[in-house]
């Protein structure tokens, strides 16, 4: 065997399986908890789902769940397989249209409708609740008929459509400083231009009443209605960055969501943008959703779907992908779908649902304000905030982005070089 032992094949095997392993922050993810999300790794659907998980980093490339792509489809929350919370969620989305994103959950179905509540923590600030669609969508129409939950300033309502890790977004927002009209804005790559946020015409109080807000996103343009109204549009010509040579118009594959959070505990831009502190005696917020349909620009791209299998190691979508033509797609941005990018997260703002600051620029006043922390923007948190910022899986503090850094980089090399001779060794013996 020209001095190639079964014990060194066998040897060579092992190095190649534990490289296939990516390193998740200061640990390798294992087989029984296989996602890795913000450099920790567990195997449920807050960490497996592809709206978070990090394929490069977990253990193997295929332990993230596969992105199912957009369907036609009417979700009325009343009706079975609309709803489901996250610890239930198995990664078919015929069993539920849209998960909680949180635990402990403050989204539930009542009477038929979808009902998201911001409650007081023991340190003074709100937990809220994101609900997130389990199907990518990439172009076409999503309409939401819903009433927000402000009705103390402090407290902010979403309906948002958004890629995570790429930082693409389209949304509508409201806070509690104002319930007589909704905001709109859009995100490029996570470059937040709150400068560009613009109102919608007087409604009557979007707390109390029912209004029906929808978003028409096609390759060349963004259509802002709310009850059949268009009060804006922006053009993807128009969104020409010349000095950086890129169209800046979100076009990523990305995931619709309805939330509701604690603005008022933010940093002071962000607090005096939502209305100030939260006025508790004026509980309960409850943010509600009858119905969202959603109508695919890419229609009939998947008839089934195979939900992920041990561990979320083998998942698949049948049909072709959403993915765009590269003529519909601005230079410089990604169109792959939900599960792409770079991994990282966007905002500073807690993974609970919970208070936070919005982040970018350092702009005066509202403009700076007025910037969003989505309840997702971290990794998945099976708690709400507390005092302890300890971590439930793994009892430490997260670990800081230096130390992924350098972690990662150093065992990349390493790696590459103990892959070259595992490879080397079985090619050897496979020509014997």
């Amino acid at each position: 065997m020209k001095n190639i032992t079964f014990a060194t094949i066998a040897l060579a095997a092992l190095v190649q399986t534990a490289l296939a392993a990516g390193k998740c922050g200061t640990q390798t993810c294992s087989q029984s908890t296989p996602c890795c999300v913000g450099g920790y790794c567990n195997s449920n659907a807050q960490y497996c789902m592809p709206i978070l998980c990090e394929a490069a980093n977990s253990f193997s490339p295929s332990s993230c769940w596969n992105t199912a792509h957009c369907v036609k489809s009417n979700v009325a929350f009343g009706s079975p397989n609309a709803f489901a919370q996250i610890a239930d969620y198995d990664g078919n989305p015929a069993d539920a249209a849209f998960v909680s994103q949180f635990e402990p959950s403050n989204a539930k179905v009542v009477n038929g409708e979808l009902q998201m509540a911001l409650v007081k923590q023991n340190n003074g600030a709100g937990f809220g609740a994101t609900v997130i669609g389990t199907r990518a969508f990439q172009y076409g129409t999503v309409t939401a008929v819903m009433r927000s939950g402000c009705a103390s300033g402090g407290v902010v309502s979403s309906f948002i459509i958004r890629n995570e890790k790429v930082g693409d977004e389209i949304d509508f927002e409201f806070v509690g400083a104002d319930t007589a009209t909704v905001q709109s804005n859009y995100y490029w790559h996570n470059q937040l231009d709150y400068t560009k946020m613009v109102k919608s015409p007087a409604l009557s109080d979007t707390t109390l009443n029912y209004h029906t807000y929808q978003i028409q996103w096609t390759p060349d343009q963004i259509v802002w209605l709310v009850n059949g109204n268009a009060f804006r549009t922006v053009k993807r010509s128009d969104t020409w960055d010349a000095a950086a040579n890129t169209f800046k118009y979100p076009d990523s594959e990305s995931y619709i969501s309805v939330g509701i959070w604690d603005g008022g505990s933010g940093a002071k831009g962000t607090a005096d943008w939502a209305g100030g502190a939260i006025q508790w005696n004026k509980q309960p917020f409850v943010a509600a959703v009858k119905s969202i349909t959603i109508d695919c620009y890419y229609n009939g791209n998947e008839t089934t779907y195979v939900p992920p299998g041990g561990n979320g190691g083998s998942s698949s979508s049948a049909g072709s992908s959403t993915t765009a033509s590269p003529t519909s797609t601005s230079s410089g941005s990604s169109s792959s779908g939900g599960d792409s990018g770079s991994g990282s997260s966007s905002g500073g703002g807690s993974s609970n649902g919970s208070s936070g600051s919005k982040t970018g620029s350092s702009a005066s006043s509202k403009a700076t304000s007025s910037a969003s922390t989505r309840s997702s923007k971290s990794a998945p948190s099976s708690q709400p905030e507390s005092d302890s910022s300890v971590d439930e899986d793994s009892g430490s503090d997260s670990p800081s982005s230096s130390e992924d850094s350098s972690t990662g980089n150093g065992a990349g090399s390493l790696a590459a070089s103990f892959g070259v001779l595992a490879s080397a060794l079985l090619a050897a013996y496979v020509a014997l």
